[in-house]
């Protein structure tokens, strides 16, 4: 059996399974609580282990590769702020998303704020969340052609139909569980990979040896492309943009309680961390093993199908695979439940349970269909494309969101206002080119928050007199 058929084998193989697992645990779907947060049943396991394949993602493992083999230690920067997420939802925010009672962040947004707020947000999510699926729509079309002859529109309608089936059939729980099984697939992957790397090196110390032969600002914290203030961007675009991006919200509100929320992300920080770190290893070590790859997104494939035992290799190939439909799923999933349950129901009113289902279902197609055209479009790589898509979506809701369940003050005017901001500034700094390297989530998020907290002081008394009494009861208990 040659590489390219082996890796195919494998591959097709692991989705076949995760198809069937998926397909048995659709038949607990009764209605579109369960499809949308699994009735609110997910332990600290699945919690976990979705939370962690939503963010392992194509971008995690083929792009952030390629960004460490093109920029050696100063890179690792990109995870440091993902890290940051899980570690304040782990202290604080995952519980008290929780507690809100809520099933979608858009219907958080319209209880603890307004309907208008939430109704342009869910058009804002469907949109930026439709962009994000098509990088991973791309992201798996680049692994299937290393070992297939496939045209790109073949690829991508085998995706599409293997994404649709994980998601349509089978909702949250089933996207949770098969997410778990992902999880454990990426993370041996990556240190099978990175093990092997080392040694061919001659150990951990030779390869930063090796590395700073080759540049020695790669074995620095930062470097000229990745100044301080870069860095911090970073963390600003993973750690706080995050919470604005419902793919990684919805998963608190799936939790069986708030303390299972919370402690779901103490594990999965340290799944991060498991991951990551191995990643960034085989980034390093693969710039000596096999130097002169030019294009980021090309390092992983280049790497694994030339440089890595064909066993190991296939293995690999399914991991990234894993993270792709993992994320995918939950992308799909997203788009799905936030167009029927936030928007479609807000316009229409009085739409059935069942319709509602119905509707969700189909957008399922409609929207993965979208994502598919997109992939034709999109010049950026992997990972500026999930960049923009995130930020975008955090201007507008992460810091509302953050401030909002933490201070009762926040209120319709001042979210709104603050939203308004931070998005229009995130698109002013896009379009100037990101001056002097820093991500548009830093001036955004920071302009998004001195705006709330003004106009929520200056903004009158009674102004969240409209807010749904007992989404504010949940969060701040009830007034003596």
């Amino acid at each position: 059996m040659n590489h390219a058929t082996l890796y195919m084998t494998i591959t097709v193989a692991f989705m076949v399974v995760l198809a069937i697992i998926g397909i048995i645990i659709s038949r607990g779907i009764k209605d579109t609580k369960d499809w949308m947060c699994a009735g609110k049943s997910l332990g600290r396991l699945p919690m976990a282990g979705t939370y962690f394949a939503t963010i392992i993602s194509a971008t995690s493992i083929m792009s952030y590769m390629g960004y460490y083999y093109l920029n050696g230690w100063p890179g690792w920067w990109n995870a440091a702020g993902t890290l940051l997420t899980s570690f304040l939802a782990c202290m604080y925010f995952a519980k008290k998303i929780r507690k809100s009672e809520c099933n979608t962040l858009p219907e958080l947004i319209e209880k603890r704020f307004c309907q208008p707020y939430s109704i342009a947000m869910s058009l804002l999510i469907v949109v930026s969340c439709t962009a994000l699926l098509g990088a991973q729509v791309t992201g798996a079309t680049i692994i299937l052609q290393t070992f297939s002859n496939w045209s790109t529109m073949t690829c991508c309608i085998i995706l599409l139909a293997v994404f649709i089936v994980f998601t349509c059939i089978g909702g949250m729980k089933a996207v949770a569980w098969t997410d778990t099984i992902c999880s454990f697939v990426i993370i041996i992957g990556t240190w099978m990979i990175a093990i092997s790397f080392l040694i061919k090196v001659g150990g951990f110390s030779a390869m930063n040896e090796g590395v700073a032969a080759v540049n020695p600002e790669f074995v620095k914290g930062f470097s000229a492309k990745i100044p301080p203030i870069t860095a911090l961007s970073w963390v600003v675009t993973w750690g706080i943009c995050n919470f604005g991006a419902p793919q990684f919200v919805a998963r608190f509100m799936s939790a069986k309680s708030p303390e299972i929320a919370a402690k779901s992300q103490g594990i999965t920080g340290i799944g991060l961390l498991l991951f990551y770190t191995p990643l960034i290893m085989i980034g390093l070590s693969g710039m000596l093993i096999h130097p002169g790859i030019e294009k980021q997104d090309m390092v992983f494939t280049t790497l694994v199908f030339n440089e890595v035992n064909p066993i190991m290799g296939a293995i690999m190939m399914a991991a990234v695979v894993a993270a792709i439909i993992s994320t995918a799923d939950s992308l799909l999933l997203l788009i799905a439940t936030t167009f029927a349950h936030d928007f479609y129901c807000k316009v229409k009113k009085d739409v059935s349970d069942k319709e509602e289902l119905l509707v969700s279902r189909i957008s399922t197609l409609v929207f993965g269909l979208g994502a598919v055209a997109l992939t034709f479009i999109m010049n950026d790589t992997i990972q500026i494309i999930q960049a923009k898509a995130v930020t975008l979506m955090g201007a507008a809701m992460a810091v509302t969101v953050m401030v909002g369940v933490v201070w009762k003050r926040v209120n319709k005017i001042s979210a709104g206002i603050s939203a308004v901001t931070g998005l229009g500034t995130a698109g002013i700094w896009y379009f100037l080119g990101e001056p002097s390297g820093i991500m548009a989530a830093l001036p955004a998020c920071l302009v998004s928050f001195v705006v709330l907290i003004a106009a929520s002081v200056f903004t009158p008394s009674n102004a969240n007199d409209l807010a749904d009494k007992v989404t504010m009861e949940h969060l701040f208990g009830k007034e003596s």
